[in-house]
């Protein structure tokens, strides 16, 4: 009976031994862990903000207005305004100045259906023209001397022969304006470019000290700090916006030689990888 017993308790302790045995023997399992593969993120996106200023003065004075000639006939009207507009284009030539000549109109006043006849001759002819010197000329002294040769209409309408209404016959314009505009829009990039990279966010983006080619300019607005009288009679600021692909128009005229302070504010968009950034 005692070996009976001996013998069922070695039969039930085998398999245990075995099964521990064999799990001591295996090596466990080893679990592959994927390396991290760094992939980029997608692109960021910044808004730059930039401001800047520019002095600018009138490099030129121009006259403007016309002549106007009467007589019977068409023949006798043309070749009178060419003889006038001779002595004024050599007069204009020994004062380092520029004429241009602009349309040339032909009129004809028709007779009243009541009244007195009027003893003026029908025909007229006005050349309209410009006349272009340095902003610092004498202008009075040139005045007095192209009126003398004939300059009898003033301002850009010479077919109006109101005299009561005043017109501005000297306008100052500046020169070269398409390229001040856009050296005034990269001192805005460029203050714009070194704000960003002042801040946080850029840190790791910003490598250079030059503003990158791919900056997007979406917005570029222009005023003067002066007010200033128009050729309209209006008194206000020169206020200018441009958008991309825009072409830049030209300044209205000034009335006087006067200098100009313009203030520009610029509005960029920015795109870069997320790599770049820390």
């Amino acid at each position: 009976m005692k070996r009976a017993l001996e013998f069922l308790i070695l039969a039930t302790m085998c398999p245990c031994a075995s099964r521990f045995a064999w799990a001591q023997e295996t090596p466990p399992a080893k679990v592959a862990i994927a390396p991290w593969l760094g992939l980029p993120r997608g692109p960021q996106f910044a808004q730059l903000f930039g401001t800047c200023s520019l002095e600018v003065v009138p490099a030129k004075a121009v006259i403007v207005g016309g002549v106007a000639v009467a007589a019977l006939k068409p023949t006798e009207a043309a070749a009178q305004l060419d003889k006038q507009l001779d002595a004024i284009r050599q007069f204009v030539e020994e004062q380092h100045g520029q004429l241009q000549l602009l349309e040339r109109a032909r009129t004809v006043k028709n007779p009243p259906l009541n009244g007195p006849e009027s003893h003026d001759p029908p025909f007229q002819e006005v050349q309209r023209l410009e006349a272009a010197f340095a902003a610092d000329a004498s202008l009075d002294t040139i005045l007095d001397r192209l009126m003398e040769l004939g300059l009898d209409r003033y301002g850009e309408n010479v077919l109006n022969i109101n005299n009561a209404r005043r017109e501005p016959v000297v306008r100052f314009r500046i020169a070269d304006w398409d390229a001040k505009m856009t050296k005034l829009q990269e001192l805005c990039t460029l203050d714009a470019w070194k704000k960003w990279c002042a801040t946080e966010v850029a840190k790791g983006a910003c490598h250079t000290e030059i503003p990158p080619a791919d900056l997007q300019l979406q917005f570029f607005s222009v005023h003067s700090v002066e007010t200033v009288l128009h050729p309209d009679g209006s008194v206000r600021r020169w206020d200018f916006n441009f958008t991309p692909h825009q072409h830049i128009l030209e300044p209205p005229d000034l009335l006087g030689n006067i200098t100009l302070h313009l203030n520009a504010n610029a509005n960029l968009n920015y795109s870069y990888l997320a790599e770049e950034k820390p």
